[in-house]
Parts: C-alpha cells; structure tokens; sequence
C-alpha cells in the first residue's frame, strides 16, 4: 500500500518537473550580437514561440536542442555532455533534478562575437570548467 501512494505522489512531481519556458526565452532574447539571432528549434515539444526569431533550418544562426549537430551554425544542445563533447556548441539548456538549467560557455560566445549581459554571469562558465584536468591544473 505504502508504494502505490508513493508511486502516486512521485508521479505528479515528474510531470510538473519541466523546462522553464519563460526562463529559457529570456537568456535567448539577452544574448548580444552584431548581427541579428535567427533560431531554429529542433524539439517540437519545447514550444518557444513568441519574442525568439525562429525561421527554418536553413536560414537559422543558431539551432536548439538537436541530434544532428550542425557544423556551420551554432549549436544549443540539450545536456552537459554533449556541451563538453561538441566544441560547436555555445551553451546547453537542459533540466537536471527538476530545474531548468541554462550554461553558456564564455571563450565560445565571444569566438563567434556574442556575448551575455552582466546578470546572466551566473550562467557563464569558462572552457577549464569543461575539463576536469585543467581544473587541477589550476589549483597547482
């Protein structure tokens, strides 16, 4: 008895446990470019209509949350892995322990000329952080 009220009580957490739309567009529509941001969202289900610029594949700058890395646009992958594993990739959004997560790497953003205001800081890591051994190589 005890499992299935457990089981019951669990289930609406995962549910409600989702990406923060409003919190994701935010950083999005705050990334400071020289040329105007065209974004294309790979995942249907994530719905980021509204203040973003989405357009099609072909003309987008940036891509969101896709399988297929594009080696010519800039990519916005979907977890911390792929953000360590693909050099492409400017930054992940992905939810971790029911919280939305939003990380852009510092060194990427300004290699393509954009750049985050001061209080997305938070948001920022440097391209050591991605890398465990330049991390202890720094504490030396």
């Amino acid at each position: 008895m005890k499992k299935i009220l457990y089981f019951l009580l669990i289930i609406p957490i995962f549910l409600i446990a989702g990406l923060n739309v409003s919190k994701v567009t935010n950083v999005l529509t705050s990334i400071n470019s020289t040329k105007t941001l065209k974004f294309f969202n790979a995942n249907k289900s994530i719905n980021l209509n509204g203040k973003l610029n989405l357009t099609s594949f072909e003309n987008a700058n940036v891509v969101l949350f896709s399988n297929r890395i594009s080696k010519n646009k800039l990519n916005i992958v979907n977890s911390y892995k792929a953000l360590r594993t693909n050099k492409n990739s400017i930054g992940a959004i992905y939810v971790k322990k029911g919280r939305t997560q939003i990380v852009f790497i510092e060194e990427r953003l300004q290699k393509n000329g954009l750049s985050l205001p001061s209080s997305f800081n938070k948001n920022l890591l440097s391209e050591c952080q991605l890398n465990p051994i330049c991390l202890l190589e720094s504490i030396k």
